[in-house]
């Protein structure tokens, strides 16, 4: 049985979901992403977060307030690929750096429609680079929400690709894995979806992809190789229409005998791991226990 606070939780994102006209979306997205970004004074202060200065990607760190051992989450946060890292994204880093006594780089990779996934994908191969001359591949995660998980698959099927180490886990939260979002089972869940605006995705998902195929593996990952990756964990709800891609992620995981953890949330709302609810404790323990392992 889900929880009271879920259920409220649910209602104020049905309350608060985007409905602007797509092309004033993104006019919006282009103005407000052509300025850096920068996490809010208070958070900042808060949470002891702190900014690499010698990268020249934004990436953000968080450290534990014990000795943090030799674990490295580098995190990329979602936001339909047009959205900068909100308040909720520091909370639950917070939570996640503390219970797993890590550090965590979070990587503000450039958004459309100002930058494409060719640009993501540079600026994550630079900091995954900077991180793999401090420790050794398996002692890295890679870990992303939404967008940030289709990306997080993505740039490790791209490391891959090039011959370079992969990290140990690979651990997805409600991730984007199609970018079309056009198969009939996504288009039967578009009332049901709490959150999540298609039309604002599918315009954002197409200037992301840019000049590449909408169905090549850098912006629709479900299509990609997925054997020999590190351990993929894939985190979904039941309320989100994202589900059904993430259905036929897990097929193809079994039809090609490739071992991957799947936790099918009841009634649970895009990205709930990350919002203030019973169901996201579970799901953080989870976590911590999968990279632990």
């Amino acid at each position: 049985m889900r929880s009271i606070r879920s259920f409220l939780v649910e209602l104020l994102l049905r309350m608060t979901k985007r409905k602007m006209n797509v092309d004033e979306f993104m006019e919006e997205r282009r103005k407000i992403n052509s300025v850096p970004y920068e996490v809010p004074a208070k958070l900042k202060h808060k949470y002891s977060i702190t900014k690499d200065q010698s990268l020249p990607v934004d990436t953000y760190m968080m450290k534990s307030k014990s000795r943090s051992d030799e674990r490295i989450v580098l995190y990329l946060p979602g936001g339909g690929y047009v959205d900068q890292p909100l308040t909720w994204h520091w909370h639950f880093l917070n939570h996640l750096t503390e219970q797993l006594n890590c550090t965590v780089y979070a990587a503000v990779y450039p958004k459309a429609p100002n930058y494409q996934c060719i640009d993501a994908i540079a600026s994550v191969l630079i900091v995954y680079q900077h991180i793999l001359k401090t420790t050794k591949p398996e002692n890295i995660t890679i870990m992303g929400d939404s967008a940030g998980g289709g990306l997080s698959l993505a740039f490790a099927q791209y490391l891959q690709e090039q011959g370079l180490p992969q990290p140990k886990d690979i651990i997805l939260l409600s991730p984007w894995l199609d970018i079309t979002l056009s198969s009939p089972e996504v288009m039967a869940m578009i009332d049901k979806e709490p959150m999540l605006n298609w039309d604002m995705l599918v315009a954002s998902g197409k200037s992301y992809a840019g000049e590449l195929p909408r169905s090549h593996y850098l912006v629709s990952p479900i299509h990609g190789e997925i054997k020999n990756l590190g351990k993929i964990s894939v985190f979904i709800g039941t309320h989100e229409f994202f589900l059904p891609d993430a259905r036929k992620f897990k097929e193809k995981a079994a039809r090609q005998s490739v071992a991957i953890n799947y936790f099918e949330y009841p009634k649970m709302n895009h990205v709930f791991p990350v919002f203030p609810i019973p169901e996201a404790k579970k799901a953080l323990k989870q976590i911590v226990d999968i990279i632990k392992s």
